[in-house]
């Protein structure tokens, strides 16, 4: 499932977070409480295994809007996965996104989980009901066991830690990063170098609409593509603790050091920076916006190669760069510190994962880093254990940003409970079109904090 619809199943999985890009973690416990539970789980986890034998098939429930995981998970089946296959034989279904919490509830009541399924977040982390179930593995432990820990690359690991507040109980089938992709063309024209600082930034966005063109595309219809906008900012500012913080009730959004980034970003839609009818500018009109050569920037998630490296693409792909959100002078956060999540949650269901599970588990872990990049052009959080050839240069410029990257942070509503989600989303157009204030803005999404 590419980000962008991570976002909206994000609220339909009952979660809240990535950005997808969909699904949010509903809190933040303390590093002492979530080492205690995930020891506990790990403990558990080997000892269902221990007993665990294995299904009559490699079953797997998944939404219908994920296109990208069944169609992975069937290549491998009929290609360097075959042998764990015939063992094991692979067996799909899927539902919609808006049901699949209530399906899994109803499978786990009735201690019939799929060996791999679909979950919100939730369920999945420390002290979720399918936790205290022993209905999800340790991914991490299990890799271990398996002699291939080093296949699940560090900056996935540590992603998935934060985003799961400790565990790791999804496998990176996605591994995405967000930041600017830029028209190199339309840089080129105007004599502009990739801005190093926000105020640079925004420079640049005066001169794009001096000579006519949209500064920044957007969707007001998918809001976080501007909610993403005033996270970032906060990212830079206050340092990569700024919504573990709120989420603490340490700080609050609607405080002065808060309300900075929400201002900035109103000015920016004040002066016209944002595309034009926003408010009701769809993500898919947005995207081929900026596709068709009509703005300079855009902030997304790297699933957006999806759609560059395809038909969708009228600038052309070399014409097309990709750089970290500019750095803000004297703020804490650091430029090659990236908003990131690896993609819906995939969970292993411990009761069925037996021998031959296993083995299917280490031939993923082994092949699908560079199978997905190949046949996708997607990235995971597995590495590419075999050199991938043909890769353009603005999807070999993210595949080492990735692979170079050392932190990552977890994008705005990471932390936010479901009606935080939607209100961040949702009022974000408002912000820009001046129809809400920044402290109404943020004011309401510290409100939401007492909210699930």
């Amino acid at each position: 499932m590419r980000s962008h619809s991570v976002g909206k199943t994000r609220r339909a999985l009952a979660v809240a977070a990535a950005g997808m890009g969909a699904l949010a973690v509903a809190g933040s416990a303390t590093t002492a409480s979530a080492s205690s539970s995930i020891a506990g789980r790990a403990t558990h986890a080997r000892q269902v295994r221990a007993h665990a034998s294995d299904g009559s098939s490699f079953s797997v429930l998944l939404t219908t809007e994920d296109s990208q995981t069944p169609a992975m998970l069937k290549q491998l089946a009929n290609g360097v996965c075959k042998t764990e296959n015939k063992a094991l034989p692979l067996s799909i279904q899927q539902t919609p996104s808006q049901n699949i919490e209530a399906k899994d509830q109803l499978l786990a009541s009735q201690n019939d989980l799929p060996l791999l399924y679909a979950a919100g977040n939730p369920d999945i982390i420390p002290g979720g009901a399918f936790v205290k179930r022993g209905d999800v593995l340790n991914v991490e432990t299990a890799l271990k066991a398996l002699g291939v820990a080093k296949d699940m690359t560090p900056l996935a690991l540590s992603t998935t830690k934060a985003q799961f507040q400790g565990g790791v109980p999804s496998l990176p089938f996605q591994m995405n990063i967000e930041g600017l992709f830029y028209n190199k063309k339309i840089f080129a024209a105007h004599h502009i170098a990739t801005p190093k600082t926000f105020p640079q930034l925004l420079a640049d966005a005066a001169v794009f609409k001096k000579a006519g063109i949209i500064p920044v595309s957007a969707s007001g219809s998918s809001g976080w593509t501007i909610s993403r906008w005033v996270g970032v900012l906060l990212f830079r500012e206050l340092g990569p603790n700024a919504m573990k913080l709120v989420a603490q009730k340490k700080a609050k959004l609607n405080s002065p050091a808060y309300l900075r980034a929400a201002e900035q970003v109103a000015q920016m839609g004040k002066d016209g920076y944002f595309s034009p009818g926003i408010s009701n500018l769809s993500y898919n009109a947005a995207v081929a916006q900026f596709l068709d050569g009509k703005s300079a920037m855009m902030y997304m998630g790297t699933w957006l190669l999806a759609q560059i490296n395809s038909s969708q693409d009228k600038v052309g792909s070399s014409n097309i760069g990709f750089m970290p959100f500019p750095a803000v002078p004297g703020g804490r956060g650091s430029i090659n510190q990236y908003p990131a999540n690896t993609g819906s949650p995939n969970v292993i269901n411990p009761h069925v994962y037996g021998p031959k599970a296993q083995a299917w588990l280490k031939c993923i872990a082994e092949n699908w880093g560079s199978a997905s990049l190949k046949s996708q052009g997607v990235f995971s959080g597995f590495r590419t254990n075999q050199p991938v050839a043909g890769l353009n240069a603005i999807t070999r410029t993210v595949q080492n940003t990735i692979n170079s990257a050392k932190q990552s942070v977890l994008w705005f509503e990471a932390l936010f409970g479901l009606k935080a989600n939607d209100d961040a989303s949702g009022n974000a157009p408002a912000l820009v079109t001046g129809a809400m204030s920044p402290q109404q803005y943020m004011g309401i999404l510290q409100a939401d904090q007492s909210q699930p």
